[in-house]
């Protein structure tokens, strides 16, 4: 009879296969099919063409070991044994970099090859090996960064001079069987049939480029750890499979030579494993002594569509392929060019090859002088790169003790060293001896030279005359500083410009003269770093001195006296609405409050009245922007009429939108229209402002607000529903743990404020519905540290310490409720199960002990749902108490 297998029937069958999976993988006998052998294939071709159109490759090959179950003609199984070979070779090639599916495929395949050995090819062999060459090169890596390591080197030893050979072979014989079936493809005419035998043929391309790469690298390795010369045959062997894979083979017909005709545009470098190969080759080439082919692959690489994290790796994989070719004179050479050029900016690769340089060179400092010339190379660059405390780590490491030059590098080193002995010890002494070292490079005139190295010497001296009290040095030291870091390092360029103001600060205690000097320094940080924290902090600042200076009153006055032809004029006003409105949040009394904001939107209107918005510089209109706001917080604040409030914040948005996006008037004014927007009950345009400030005012004040606003609405989107989605319980996480950083997350701050509390529960409930355990246990711990008694939070920790297997901490909690609690009660019986359940794990007798002591006293093993819990898990601790 005929078989009908329409779509139902085949899409029934699709879930047959995913729902058989166990059934499929447990099976070992023969499955009894009373079918023609023909009905049984056709049935196979239809369900596989099928699957193979939704591309469901793990379906396919559940479908073919259940048929290979089945009585199959002899030649249809070896059909299916090789596409089970093929397709588990192409799910091995497409997760080769996922190491859980990479891991699960090679079980997979390990079990197939069990039960069916014939299936095994040279492509699922190529795959399997990928593994065994990813331990041999890590064994190798850890004995060329290590040469003592031994038993690294015999580890990659065994494996290379295993693995090598084979790869070799394979990439012959699939070459083979690819260019073979190109040829039987040729003459196939154009159709489906076609079409999916070059694709299957692409994909073992695929696998004949794997053979090459991976065969190439283990001949590069085993030359090295198994001591063979350079120009060794598997040398040759490494060069010519890198140069088939890359399309780089020397033609001797051609009339030019081969880097002449190689375009790096057309070379596929944009894809990792082919760019790593033309690595491969250079260092192959230098094994070979042909250092000239080897610079021209790293110039091949660096010109072309490569990715900028491998461009940046080239130096160290240059330098790496001289030193394992041991040509350290030209590691030396190359090295110096490259180190000395460094200019401040930091990235993985410079860091890599300065600390290969300094590990490598150190190392040798008893046997080659030479090599560890470059190794203090390697110090020098860490330092010019920012990494001191890596490059004295390495200085501790190999106990190396520089000697004075006259070299700016060698004295910072010394003084970063001799700085970092004093940190440890906070000795004065200790410090006046970095001090000495830091001031003699800064007189060399390499310092001159180099603005980002000589700053970051510059930050530290600064730091060893703050550590001396010598604070009119320091606040001058860490003020050059900023110049020379604010390009290449940000964040300690405003630090310095902090520890300058900080240090100017402590001066104008007893100086007041140095208060004018503080205020500069802020001002500057206001101006180069506005989104930073300590910017944040600047304004406060600049009131407190000026006040403690007497002087805001005469500023004011000073400031409301500049003329508009004044090149300062905008900029003054700016300061004189500022200065207006510190005094207010100052004044003594309601009246006074009033006069001054009547006399800061005098100043308000008159910028407005001259401010031109289409040609105006942005920072004129932010400056606007934020004084137009200072008038609607006040009115919002019944200090203006009540209807300023809403027409300052509507002219501020006209204003604000013609800036970027990142300009801090943004943040204001999202601020100030959330407010209003809450007075007006606009609950959606409190949500988006709320949104808006979440998004892009993380770190100010103004987050805080926005946190709460959007903490209640979750909270209220969880209660209208039984089953909270996750996206909206991950969002209720992160909205709470931020708005701890604003309340306070310690026991104390706890203890203190109830709105921290409440956030910390809050918080470590998400975590418990999320299942992340470590998370809400976090929220937790200081929850109960703060309320050692609180029933609530010790049970939710004992159910959390529980699901992390911290049975020694939860089973402590769990005893303290069961002191507490009314025996009898729900909770006690609760607390009982998980006392017995963390003992069960931690102390097995003494849970025995307990059982039977409760069955005692609560024959009935007590209420539900916690009785048959028990008495269930009575009996497992009898069980295994007694086996």
């Amino acid at each position: 009879m005929r078989s009908c297998l329409g779509p139902a029937r085949l899409c029934f069958l699709v879930v047959a296969c995913v729902a058989l999976v166990p059934a499929a993988k447990a099976q070992k006998v023969p499955f009894y099919d009373p079918r023609e052998p023909q009905q049984m294939m056709d049935e196979y071709r239809r369900v596989d063409q099928y699957l193979s159109k939704l591309k469901l490759t793990d379906q396919r090959l559940i479908l073919i070991e259940r048929y290979l179950l089945r009585p199959v003609p002899p030649k249809q199984r070896e059909k299916l044994l090789a596409t089970a070979s093929r397709l588990y070779a192409t799910q091995l090639m497409t997760y080769a970099d996922d190491p859980a599916r990479s891991k699960h495929y090679r079980e997979q395949v390990e079990a197939f090859l069990a039960a069916n050995p014939q299936a095994d090819t040279p492509e699922l062999q190529v795959m399997l090996l990928q593994a065994d060459y990813n331990r041999g090169e890590s064994a190798a890596s850890r004995w060329l960064n290590d040469p003592t390591d031994v038993e690294s080197k015999k580890t990659a030893r065994e494996v290379f001079a295993r693995i090598a050979p084979k790869l070799v072979e394979f990439h012959r014989l699939l070459e083979k069987r690819v260019e073979a079936e190109y040829d039987q493809i040729d003459r196939l005419m154009p159709g489906p049939r076609r079409e999916e035998r070059e694709q299957e043929n692409e994909q073992l391309e695929g696998v004949v480029g794997r053979a090459a790469f991976f065969g190439a690298w283990s001949n590069y390795y085993l030359v090295l750890v198994d001591d063979l010369p350079a120009t060794a045959r598997e040398t040759k062997i490494a060069i010519d499979l890198f140069r088939q894979l890359l399309d780089l083979v020397d033609d001797p017909q051609a009339t030019t030579a081969w880097h002449e005709r190689a375009d790096a545009n057309r070379m596929g470098l944009q894809q990792e494993w082919r760019a790593r190969a033309l690595i491969g080759l250079a260092m192959a080439e230098i094994l070979d002594d042909d250092l000239p082919d080897a610079r021209r692959c790293f110039t091949l690489l660096q010109s072309g569509p490569t990715s900028p994290d491998i461009i940046d790796q080239a130096d160290y994989w240059y330098v790496r392929g001289l030193l394992n070719a041991d040509k350290q004179e030209e590691a030396v050479g190359i090295a110096k060019t490259i180190v000395l050029g460094y200019q401040g900016a930091s990235s993985p690769g410079k860091t890599s090859l300065c600390v290969l340089l300094a590990d490598t060179g150190l190392r040798a400092q008893e046997t080659d002088p030479k090599l560890y010339e470059m190794g203090v190379l390697g110090l020098v660059g860490l330092a010019k790169l920012g990494h001191h405390s890596a490059a004295i780590q390495l200085m501790e490491k190999y106990e190396i003790e520089l000697e004075e030059t006259p070299s700016f590098y060698m004295l910072w080193l010394i003084g970063q060293q001799k700085f970092a002995e004093a940190e440890k010890s906070m000795s004065d002494a200790e410090y006046r001896l970095a001090q000495t070292e830091l001031t003699k490079a800064l007189a060399a005139p390499e310092a001159k030279d180099d603005l980002a190295s000589s700053s970051e010497c510059r930050y530290t001296l600064g730091w060893c005359c703050y550590r001396l009290e010598e604070y009119v040095e320091a606040g001058q030291y860490f003020q050059d500083a900023v110049v020379g870091l604010r390009g290449v390092n940000s964040t300690k360029a405003a630090e310095a410009a902090w520890m300058s103001f900080v240090s100017y600060q402590t001066l104008a205690k007893d100086q007041p003269q140095f208060g004018l000097r503080a205020i500069d320094v802020l001002e500057d940080l206001k101006r180069d770093f506005p989104e930073h924290p300590y910017a944040q902090k600047a304004d406060y600042f600049i009131a407190k001195l000026q006040q403690s200076r007497g002087s805001m009153t005469s500023s004011i006055r000073q400031l409301q006296g500049i003329d508009s032809s004044d090149a300062n004029f905008w900029s003054a006003k700016f300061d004189l609405c500022n200065l207006l409105r510190q005094k207010i949040d100052q004044a003594a009394s309601e009246d006074e409050q009033k006069e001054l904001a009547r006399q800061l939107q005098d100043v308000v209107n008159d910028l407005q009245s001259r401010l031109k918005p289409d040609s105006a510089p942005p920072d004129q209109i932010s400056g606007v922007v934020r004084c137009v706001l200072n008038v609607a917080d006040l009115a919002r604040k019944n200090l203006l009429d009540a209807g300023e409030f809403s027409a300052s914040v509507a002219e501020a948005k006209a204003l604000v939108e013609r800036l970027p996006k990142d300009d801090r008037a943004w943040i204001d004014y999202h601020y100030q229209a959330l407010l209003l927007a809450r007075q007006q009950k606009q609950q959606t345009d409190v949500s988006q402002h709320a949104k808006w400030l979440l998004d892009n005012a993380q770190g100010t004040p103004y987050e805080q607000s926005a946190l709460i606003i959007r903490a209640l609405e979750i909270d209220r989107l969880v209660a209208a529903t039984n089953s909270p989605g996750e996206d909206l319980l991950n969002e209720g996480l992160s909205v709470y743990t931020r708005l701890l950083k604003h309340l306070g997350s310690t026991a104390g701050a706890i203890k203190q404020s109830k709105n921290a509390k409440v956030a910390c529960s809050k918080a470590a409930d998400f975590a418990e519905k999320l299942a992340k355990w470590h998370q809400a246990a976090t929220h937790l711990r200081v929850l109960v540290e703060a309320y050692p008694t609180e029933q609530e939070y010790l049970q939710r920790l004992g159910r959390v310490e529980f699901n992390l297997g911290n049975y020694s901490a939860a089973v402590g909690y769990w005893r303290t409720l069961l002191v507490g609690l009314d025996k009898g009660s729900e909770g006690w019986f609760e607390a009982k199960y998980y006392q017995l359940a963390c003992l069960k794990e931690v102390d097995p007798a003494q849970a025995k002990t307990v059982a039977e002591q409760f069955q005692l006293l609560h024959p009935d093993w007590g209420l539900p749902p916690w009785r048959d819990k028990i008495k269930g898990l009575a009996e497992q601790i009898s069980s295994l108490s007694g086996s």
